[in-house]
């Protein structure tokens, strides 16, 4: 696809531009988790090395054991059952944007465990360029807004990160290289600014094939997505640069890892289904989204948070019990692992060691039945007629007990 020779041009994300390009309709341009093994000038895809899209199975273990020890914190970052897990944005327009339909989406999810505040610290304007200087006041905007909703950066364990820079020029290396080592920084700067930050999933710009200016068009928002790839590899290589793990040295950086990757080639839809119409993105621009685009990224984090394997520990409340009569033991269905990729095990409470689980979709339409021995009954991820059931939240019940399940392949 051709590049842009541009101008200089003030490094702002929010600069008004002509209506957007809406014959844009694709570029021809694969997206990461479809181009898998192949490549792209010269650069294997998938989002994690080997052309996978699934995190490493050393990394997510880690993620995982980070996410088990979150615990409310208070404004100092003292342990605190009252305190609260802070999550946050940190990025440009866009990521302001989108981040700003997720707080309310999450507001009012019934999954989120009341404990979980998420707090919107992007803002327009703010280049990953910008954001790797450490004196930029962007961090002092950070730690204001974060005290203005009553929190501190001290309270702040995890982060969702998407920037990029205004107005790219020249070839895809060095524009990726650029930054890389922007984000390299800009994950340090965080573990400084916000010193209990744990875990920081990243996302890439989304499609900008309609974009009427020069701010950030195609390839450049796609191959955003290659620099996020090569951050990511950096800290899965062990660079100490970005270590996070103090048994290998001082925490420099955040966990890293990919938050959901939402680029699409316009109304060429990738193998899950995902594209983007014109009308999902602001009329004057072609690169901001709009009203409904805000909303499907908004929605594609939520789904993120409710089912990552490493986010459920500390935002979703993944099981559910009816009220018991006063001064009873409180009883619980619970399920092992969650999320599930292969099988569950649902562990029943010794009140009722012999009941039938009954697993659901999301609809509530019986899935399977399942007979329990010595309080566990077992889960294949197979409907009734043995087929293999697909990824999504499914429910565990036992009488008047019930528990979320997440199933992931």
């Amino acid at each position: 696809m051709p590049r842009h020779q541009l101008a200089p041009a003030p490094c702002v994300l929010a600069a008004p531009a002509a209506a957007s390009n809406c014959a844009g309709t694709a570029t021809g341009l694969v997206p990461l988790n479809d181009l898998g093994a192949g490549f792209y000038q010269g650069v294997q895809g998938g989002l994690y090395p080997g052309g996978s899209n699934h995190r490493p199975d050393a990394h997510n273990a880690a993620g995982i054991a980070i996410a088990n020890a979150i615990v409310s914190l208070d404004t100092l970052g003292a342990p605190d059952a009252s305190g609260k897990v802070v999550f946050v944005s940190i990025g440009m327009s866009n990521c302001t944007q989108e981040f700003s339909a997720f707080v309310p989406k999450s507001e009012a999810d019934s999954f989120r465990r009341a404990n979980v505040r998420t707090i919107d610290c992007a803002e327009g304007g703010q280049t990953a360029m910008i954001l790797a200087q450490p004196t930029s006041a962007y961090w002092d905007t950070v730690a204001t807004r974060l005290r203005g909703h009553g929190s501190s950066p001290s309270q702040v364990q995890v982060a969702w990160l998407k920037d990029a820079n205004a107005n790219p020029t020249g070839g895809f290396a060095v524009n990726r290289d650029s930054l890389v080592a922007q984000f390299f920084r800009i994950l340090q700067i965080m573990k400084q600014k916000l010193p209990n930050v744990k875990l920081c999933y990243m996302t890439s710009r989304i499609y900008a094939g309609y974009a009427s200016s020069t701010l950030n068009p195609e390839p450049y928002a796609y191959e955003n997505g290659f620099a996020v790839k090569q951050v990511i590899e950096r800290q899965l290589a062990g660079d100490p640069g970005l270590n996070f793990d103090p048994a290998n040295g001082p925490e420099v950086a955040p966990w890293v890892a990919w938050g959901p990757y939402i680029w699409a080639d316009g109304l060429t839809a990738r193998s899950d289904g995902l594209t983007w119409a014109c009308g999902e993105f602001n009329t004057t621009d072609g690169t901001h989204p709009s009203t409904s685009g805000r909303s499907k990224v908004a929605d594609s984090l939520l789904a993120f948070v409710r089912i990552d394997e490493t986010t459920v520990p500390w935002y979703s409340v993944t099981t559910l019990a009816v009220p018991h009569p006063a001064g009873a033991p409180t009883a619980t269905l619970r399920a092992w692992p969650n999320p599930a990729r292969t099988r569950v095990t649902f562990v029943l409470p010794a009140t009722a060691p012999a009941a039938r689980v009954r697993v659901l979709d999301a609809r509530g339409r019986l899935v399977r039945s399942l007979e329990s021995s010595a309080g566990r009954a077992q889960w294949d991820l197979r409907d009734g007629a043995g087929r293999a059931v697909g990824p999504g939240v499914y429910w565990g019940v036992a009488g008047a007990l019930r528990t979320r399940v997440v199933v992931q392949h």
